[in-house]
């Protein structure tokens, strides 16, 4: 058995161990809801750009695994833009394992939209932001989502306080460095 599967931070169930077999195929998993603590622990440890998030307010989580080991993971939460609906959801983590089986993030993203079809009704529309400085978009297309808005790349001047209707304020802090947050963006769409 590999390194990889001695690792019980990737457990589902970490009081209980069962019979790890890798997933040879993303056939061999099951995408369900989690913990918000394991998404934001993994996420930590596999995200390419993002691995950094804060604590709440998430309100969905999920992880793609086999027999409770874990090969990806997802946060969701309403869209970070204000001018979009609350009742739209937005991807705002997803997360994959180095060993995950071939097109795994893609076929997370389908399992997790038939997951709010069936139990989210009142969702009109999932959301997610590519950087298009790191990523291509791929996984968006193969699950079928449609390319919604393109935005250039911006920099923006957080050294003074922000002037706003509350006064001034500071810019919310950037966790993970300012490069995520001047990278181009395309927002991707699914309607459900």
């Amino acid at each position: 058995m590999s390194e990889a599967f001695l690792d019980t931070d990737r457990s589902l169930h970490p009081l209980w161990q069962e019979p790890i077999e890798s997933a040879a195929t993303v056939h061999d998993l099951l995408c369900e809801p989690c913990e918000i603590a394991i998404a934001r622990h993994l996420n930590a440890r596999w995200h390419s750009r993002l691995p950094k998030t804060q604590p709440s307010p998430w309100q969905f989580a999920f992880a793609a695994h086999k027999t409770g080991f874990v090969y990806a993971v997802a946060l969701w939460h309403n869209p970070s833009a204000r001018t979009l609906p609350s009742h739209w959801l937005e991807l705002r983590r997803l997360a994959i394992a180095p060993d995950a089986p071939h097109c795994t993030a893609s076929w997370m993203l389908a399992q997790m939209a038939r997951w709010f079809v069936r139990f989210c009704p009142e969702r009109e529309r999932l959301i997610s932001y590519q950087d298009l400085a790191v990523h291509t978009g791929t996984i968006y297309r193969a699950a079928g989502w449609k390319e919604g808005h393109r935005s250039p790349p911006r920099r923006r001047d957080r050294s003074k306080p922000r002037v706003g209707t509350f006064g001034k304020r500071d810019y919310r802090s950037s966790l993970n460095g300012i490069e995520p947050d001047i990278a181009g963006k395309v927002r991707w769409e699914r309607v459900l």
